[in-house]
């Protein structure tokens, strides 16, 4: 799990670094109650997630639980890679 922890942890870095310059965003910092992540780059980030590792969001995952933090995210990532190899 750590290098998909790594791979969000980069993503959500660069993608906060404009708007947070001096944020250091961790696995366990809170993306949606920091501000971090909004509706927009919820998206964003699941465009990457899809992209990087090859799986597809259902619409009943989007809900913020999953987007907690860098380290949740990656736990729904593997997840539905499980789910998908079967």
């Amino acid at each position: 799990m750590e290098s998909t922890v790594e791979a969000v942890l980069e993503w959500v870095r660069k993608s906060a670094a404009p708007r947070f310059p001096d944020l250091d965003v961790r696995a366990d910092t809170l993306l949606i109650d920091s501000g971090v992540l909004d509706s927009i780059e919820i998206l964003n980030l699941v465009g990457f997630l899809e992209e990087r590792f090859g799986i597809a969001l259902p619409v009943e995952e989007f809900v913020p639980e999953n987007f907690r933090d860098p380290e949740t995210v990656a736990r729904l990532v593997l997840r539905l890679a499980a789910a998908k190899a079967g």
